[in-house]
């Protein structure tokens, strides 16, 4: 089960622009899916709030919407001219029936204990003739670093630490999303492969993005310097080609209701 509070905590720290590279790259994929279509919206949700790109975009297009960001903690965002912000409970989210056009989220609905429970009360907001779409991490996202801090963990500790929250597969979202009666749902495979010169940008690349190991049976202690120092060196045998490569997989879900 998820650690609400520890969740909370993380998400409580808020990100950079300057370090928000990755989301920004996903945000390219909402916004593209999102251009190609003739829709006017008046209400619009982002749930789990990552990244500005995308809800700058939103604010160009339909420039008379109302936009509504929420996070299960908002404490450091700055409430703006036209956008509301609200707290939810990512495990029990509760929306206005029939409410929204478009409801789109950029990594942060894999972070519950039932997706299916979320993806129902998402369809109950949307209007008919409402948009959604969502980024989730695929099963196998950033595998390189996962791969390689298991063998760090397993040459340290004698045994290898959950790393990574799991997310879930596309055929299992399909199903679900068929199940709830969404029309004409769709779910795309992507990835984006990141060189990076320098170890400890990616390193920070992905520390900004939030997505530490929050289920209860996290381990209870911080890694030194000692681990992050053998965690490169076998990140630079396994997966150094002139540059330490990150593969972010991604799974784009969208979906109409009627």
């Amino acid at each position: 089960m998820i650690n609400k509070k520890y969740l909370k905590l993380i998400r409580s720290k808020g990100w950079s622009e300057k370090n928000n590279f990755i989301y920004n790259l996903i945000s390219t994929r909402i916004i593209d899916s999102i251009d190609l279509l003739n829709i006017s919206s008046t209400e619009i949700l982002e749930i789990g709030i990552n990244e500005n790109k995308t809800i700058k975009y939103l604010q160009n297009r339909f420039n008379n919407s109302n936009l509504t960001r929420a996070d299960i903690c908002n404490t450091n965002f700055t409430k703006a001219t036209k956008m509301n912000y609200l707290n939810i409970d990512l495990s029990e989210l509760k929306l206005k029936n029939n409410y929204y056009d478009l409801v789109y989220s950029n990594f942060f609905l894999h972070l519950s204990n039932n997706l299916e429970v979320n993806l129902r009360n998402i369809f109950d907001g949307l209007k008919s003739n409402g948009f959604f779409i969502a980024v989730i991490p695929a099963v196998d996202n950033v595998y390189q670093l996962v791969n390689t801090m298991y063998e760090t963990d397993l040459k340290l500790y004698n045994g290898a630490h959950r790393r990574t929250n799991p997310s879930i597969g596309i055929n299992e979202v399909f199903t679900i999303l068929k199940n709830l009666n969404f029309d004409a749902p769709s779910i795309n495979s992507d990835n984006i492969t990141i060189d990076y010169s320098n170890f400890r940008k990616l390193l920070i690349d992905i520390k900004s993005m939030n997505l530490s190991y929050c289920y209860n049976d996290k381990k209870k202690f911080f890694e030194k310097k000692n681990y992050f120092k053998i965690l490169e060196q076998f990140y630079r045998k396994n997966y150094y080609d002139k540059s330490f490569l990150l593969d972010i997989k991604l799974s784009i879900i969208s979906a109409w209701k009627k």
